[in-house]
């Protein structure tokens, strides 16, 4: 029996989330967990990257060679945009370094080459 004072429960209107929906949340709450700078990525396209990142990672699968796939693209992705980011030598800046170190190390196997003969004397000397 319900008493007078009760009132009766309202049903909360629930409608199912479509897949797509549901990946953009998911896609949104990852991207929270991450930190995207809000200045490069707009809110679309930090969930667009962070989807494609969810759907490689479940692409994956349990096969050992398809994680494998998915880990050197990414990892050749990555490598692509580190590679933009080097300052590269100019030409005049490379023949400069360059020679420096051949100098350098004709420099250095000249004296080792000399100790060592010199240490082959004195070692003869005193054995001998």
């Amino acid at each position: 029996m319900k008493k007078n004072n009760q009132k009766p429960k309202k049903k909360k209107n629930i409608r199912k989330k479509n897949s797509t929906q549901q990946q953009k949340e998911k896609a949104l709450s990852v991207a929270s967990q991450v930190n995207l700078t809000k200045k490069k990525l707009t809110k679309k396209k930090a969930a667009r990257t962070i989807a494609k990142k969810v759907v490689i990672k479940k692409s994956g699968g349990e096969n050992p060679i398809f994680k494998n796939i998915v880990r050197l693209k990414q990892f050749l992705r990555e490598s692509k945009v580190e590679l933009k980011k080097v300052k590269w030598p100019t030409r005049k800046e490379l023949i400069a370094s360059t020679s420096v170190v051949i100098v350098f190390t004709i420099i250095i196997s000249l004296f080792l080459g000399l100790m060592d003969f010199s240490f082959i004397k004195i070692i003869k000397t005193i054995v001998g």
